[in-house]
């Protein structure tokens, strides 16, 4: 509770450098957070098991609604500056409209005191000369025209100053409804922060029970990495078996040796490279360097660049969903003195979601893992997306997967949590998966 206190202190001094679309964007982003982690917090029932699950999606919930309100702080800023700029915008037209009608209102009085209609005439009639009249008539045809010019300015003005007294008026109604919507999740937000102190005491209540289940889900994500690692390490030697073919193949062909005719793709490397050595003594060259190592094919090389150019863009593997398992060593949330490491995040979603792949790439494999129901791991060049906890997966090993394509869906507990596991490895080496997806 003292930590959401200040943290609503602390909002008040949260600097704004978002423009008005990207603050409205945002909010709307976080609003649908704290609705999915409500409705998520209903699916589940309240039990031993749930509870844990519960906290963590409520951390979520508070989380979200801290960063809308303050989204909704900028959003105050923002207002209150345009609402200044339009106040000065609206003196500034204010002295223009009275400064053009005191300066009408002199042209006429000038007008009236110097020459009425008939005095007009006479001046107009005493010309020396036709010329001369004429160009007097001009000139009473002009002053009328400035004159009817003034009118216009003067209309166009007091126009202009009604239309931004308007906006002045929807932009102060518009704060006010922020200030009010902004009220409520203060107001939410505490309520948010009483039920996670109950539930946190609740499991403390139970810590020797949650110590078991900690225990346990660690032994299984051991051995998920465990086995992701296996199959990467193989992934990865076949990958290197089959880039050093590709490039014995293309640099026999290049001296001029013929594939189905000096070779075929049964022919074994040994004997490939002894026809390389071969031509390449007929032709003068050294022989071939046996020391480079093939990683990837120019395509997976290709393929891995831009994967890893969308760092930080990739797509979520599920359309909606909250990050409620964290990557990596991280102090439990309730039992003091236990460290969770978890070799992927999980993605609390909804009943029903369909899991899709994050990028391009190739299916390596699709397996049963115990706890984790079943596993898919996606091939992108020398990187590697994992996707566990699903069922009725859609695809198998060696399938071409296109971006978003599905793959699966999220497998929902008899206490109605539905959560999948998300991880990336380069090589055998893991990454955090949250710094890749949009945010």
């Amino acid at each position: 509770m003292i930590r959401v206190l200040i943290a609503l202190l602390l909002f008040a001094s949260v600097a704004s450098g978002q423009t008005k679309e990207e603050l409205q964007k945002q909010r709307i982003l976080l609003q649908d957070q704290i609705s999915l982690a409500g409705t998520l917090l209903k699916q589940t029932q309240s039990s031993r098991a749930t509870s844990l699950n519960h906290l963590q999606t409520l951390n979520q919930k508070i989380k979200a609604r801290e960063r809308l309100i303050t989204t909704m702080t900028r959003q105050i800023r923002n207002i209150t500056r345009e609402l200044k700029a339009m106040e000065q915008e609206i003196t500034h037209l204010e002295v223009r409209v009275d400064s053009l009608k005191a300066d009408y209102a002199k042209l006429i009085e000038l007008a009236q005191r110097n020459l009425q209609p008939v005095d007009q005439l006479m001046f107009i009639l005493s010309s020396s000369s036709f010329t001369q009249a004429l160009k007097r008539i001009q000139y009473f045809k002009d002053m009328t025209r400035y004159r009817e010019q003034q009118i216009k300015q003067i209309e166009d003005a007091q126009l202009e100053l009604a239309q931004e007294r308007e906006v002045l008026i929807a932009k102060k109604a518009e704060k006010l409804n922020v200030q009010k919507a902004q009220e409520y999740e203060k107001n939410e937000l505490l309520v948010d922060a009483q039920a996670q102190e109950k539930t946190v005491a609740a499991l403390q209540s139970k810590e020797s029970e949650l110590k078991k289940d900690i225990q346990k889900k660690q032994r299984e994500a051991q051995q998920l990495e465990k086995q992701i690692k296996r199959i990467i390490t193989e992934e990865m030697r076949k990958a290197k078996l089959r880039a050093e073919r590709i490039a014995l193949e293309n640099e026999a062909e290049n001296l001029g040796l013929v594939k189905g005719k000096d070779f075929n793709p049964r022919t074994p490397n040994k004997v490939l490279k002894r026809l390389i050595d071969k031509a390449r003594a007929e032709k003068g060259l050294e022989a071939r360097d046996d020391e480079p190592s093939y990683a990837m094919t120019p395509e997976a090389r290709a393929l891995a660049n831009n994967f890893a150019s969308n760092k930080g863009a990739l797509p979520w593997p599920v359309e909606r969903g909250l990050i409620t398992g964290k990557f990596g060593k991280h102090a439990h949330p309730v039992v003091k003195g236990i460290v969770v490491d978890n070799p992927h995040i999980e993605i609390s979603t909804e009943q029903g979601a369909i899991v899709r792949a994050s990028f391009e790439g190739e299916v390596s494999s699709v397996v049963p893992i115990p706890g984790a129901n079943v596993m898919v791991l996606i091939r992108h060049g020398n990187y590697f997306t994992v996707y566990s906890n699903l069922i009725g997966v859609k695809v198998k090993a060696g399938d071409s997967i296109g971006l978003k394509q599905p793959i699966g869906t999220a497998f929902t507990n008899e206490e109605g949590k539905t959560m999948v596991q998300f991880g990336i490895w380069k090589n055998a080496d893991i990454q955090d998966p949250q710094p890749w997806l949009a945010k």
